[in-house]
């Protein structure tokens, strides 16, 4: 039994013996099961289709037919053998928003089923928003589990199969799909809630896990709680302004520091900490100015640690404009000698480059943001870039990038290595996701000619969409391709983690180093050969290799690199 049913039951039971106002997240301690799929998420806009919404049909199958996994029966199946090529498809009948899909996988407690989920207005236009082809499902259960994506718009879902652990066989005992119609749901809302204005926590429109119950907080009503690490709840939102709003939280706990993040449309704003109530009924209200960009979002709260509770959120104009207040380059310093190579349009992930145009540099860099590509959380700047994304003419990898500029920031800098004078960056910078090819580049030093071009890339390599764990540090460009044949390895990095590095060039070597917290040097990473590039700049962000011509295979199919200081001496 999953440990939120089991609480819920002994809620039950204990309300019946003694007075119980609030919840407690820490209170029972059991082992929780592998019915993952029980755990309770709502969607108030959107629905679970019925059977017959829907139509079904395959590619195949061994007489096991494809309108068993619509039966409501986990005892009946559709299967088809083969590892590639494989799959069975829902023709929703109309263009919905679909909001994810849960999967009942025929001997399932037995084995791992390795699979795909795509969405597309037609069948030759699927674009896959789930990748289990490589981990597969737990094989831990028969029952259905419940698989999340970003909100895609789309009349068709396939199924593609690639066998399981044991056998080339593809067998679905069930399959539930949870859609909403276009225009009353996500970032389509009519309902969404005009800010500024106080949300009421149990007014969400999703959720993940949580319970409301009655509050004594003052005004009373209902709070939400039974709140665990990775619970979250979400509200449509509509921005009339992008700039900092003054954010209040409502919240209590019992013994636990209280810890969430804030997300819009899937990309991290803030973390709020907030030290323990000392009871489940004793409310305090933090309080943190967010930048929110302009425009209609889904706004989500996710419990980065579990045992609190919340009663609402106030969101309120803030005192400050976005001249002044915490935009990307304020929080990089300004960036008046930097250009930020990036993008224009609207994010379209499977058009034609994305349904995006390069820029070469970002006009009115001082105050822009875009969720895409460029925002804040107020302390790291992040660079985000998918593949697929268009890029500069000399490269097919795309980026999201900083390129020096002359100290007023009126032209492009060139700068000799071959002297003694000593060029560096100092920038603390930490990669968190990485796409396809396994392979994202967060610092350079570049020359004009095209003999020298990347003098270095700093970059990392590890496994495609990794995002935690350890990765492959690597030392790449002229200085290693060149001077010693090859990519260099210097080490490992953990992604999430902060680097705090500085990268020189002086009498024709390049060197970078490890700096401990107050900016002196402990660790020479790397150390290269001569090389005499003259006219040469810094770079710095997120930067993809390797996905030259490729297209975005699915929704996590992007690097993104966080910098939250970054500076040039010359």
């Amino acid at each position: 039994m999953n440990n939120k049913i089991f609480r819920s039951i002994k809620f039950l039971f204990l309300l019946g013996v003694l007075l119980h106002t609030s919840c407690s997240n820490e209170e029972l301690q059991i082992a929780e099961e592998s019915s993952a799929e029980k755990l309770n998420e709502t969607s108030i806009l959107g629905r679970v289709l019925k059977s017959s919404e829907i139509t079904v049909s395959a590619n195949g199958d061994d007489g096991n037919k494809p309108i068993n996994t619509l039966d409501g029966n986990l005892n009946t199946r559709w299967s088809s053998l083969g590892k590639t090529g494989k799959y069975i498809t829902y023709d929703l009948g109309k263009k919905m928003q679909v909001n994810d899909i849960s999967i009942a996988w025929f001997k399932g407690n037995q084995r791992r089923s390795f699979f795909q989920v795509a969405i597309g207005n037609t069948t030759s236009s699927l674009v896959t928003v789930l990748n289990k082809k490589s981990d597969g499902t737990s094989g831990a259960t028969n029952s259905l589990v419940k698989y999340e994506f970003p909100d895609t718009e789309g009349r068709y879902v396939r199924i593609r199969g690639f066998g399981n652990s044991s056998n080339d066989w593809n067998s679905i005992a069930e399959v539930k799909i949870s859609a909403n119609d276009i225009g009353t749901g996500g970032q389509n809302s009519s309902n969404a809630v005009n800010i500024p204005a106080k949300i009421q926590a149990e007014s969400y429109t999703k959720q993940q896990g949580v319970r409301v119950e009655n509050t004594s907080d003052s005004g009373g009503g209902k709070n939400v709680g039974y709140i665990d690490t990775g619970d979250y709840l979400e509200y449509e939102i509509n921005v009339p302004t992008t700039k900092n709003y003054d954010f209040e939280f409502r919240v209590a706990s019992l013994n636990k520091t209280i810890k969430f993040d804030v997300l819009s449309n899937g990309n991290k704003l803030s973390s709020i900490s907030k030290e323990t109530t000392n009871g489940w009924q004793n409310w305090v209200t933090t309080k943190k100015a967010i930048r929110l960009n302009k425009g209609k979002q889904t706004l989500r709260i996710l419990a980065t640690s579990g045992g609190w509770n919340i009663n609402w959120l106030n969101i309120k104009e803030g005192n400050s404009n976005p001249g002044n207040s915490s935009s990307p380059a304020v929080v990089l310093g300004g960036l008046k000698n930097w250009k930020l190579n990036g993008y224009s349009g609207t994010f379209r992930r499977g058009a034609t480059n994305n349904g995006l145009s390069y820029v070469d540099k970002t006009p009115n860099l001082i105050n822009f943001s875009n969720p895409d590509w460029f925002y804040t959380d107020g302390t790291w700047t992040y660079f985000k870039a998918y593949t697929g994304n268009p890029t500069s003419s000399g490269s097919g990898n795309p980026r999201s990038e900083l390129r020096e500029l002359t100290a007023n920031g009126n032209a492009n800098i060139y700068w000799d290595g071959t002297t003694n004078k000593e060029h560096k960056m100092k920038w603390r910078v930490r990669v968190d996701q990485l796409p396809q090819s396994g392979k994202v580049c967060f610092g350079q030093i570049h020359d004009k000619t095209d003999k020298f071009d990347d003098v270095i890339r700093i970059q990392c390599q590890g496994k495609a969409y990794q995002k935690t764990g350890n990765v492959t540090f690597r030392i790449n460009g002229y200085v290693t391709e060149v001077l010693e044949g090859g990519g260099k390895s210097v080490g490992s990095l953990t992604l999430g983690k902060e680097l705090y590095l500085e990268l020189t060039y002086k009498n024709s070597v390049v060197k970078l180093y490890e700096l401990n917290n107050n900016g002196n040097r402990i660790r020479t990473i790397f150390t290269s050969k001569k090389a005499a590039a003259k006219e040469n700049y810094f770079k710095a962000g997120c930067y993809l290799q390797s996905v030259k011509g490729k297209k975005s295979k699915n929704s996590e199919d992007f690097g993104l690199v966080a910098i939250r200081e970054l500076k040039v001496f010359h």
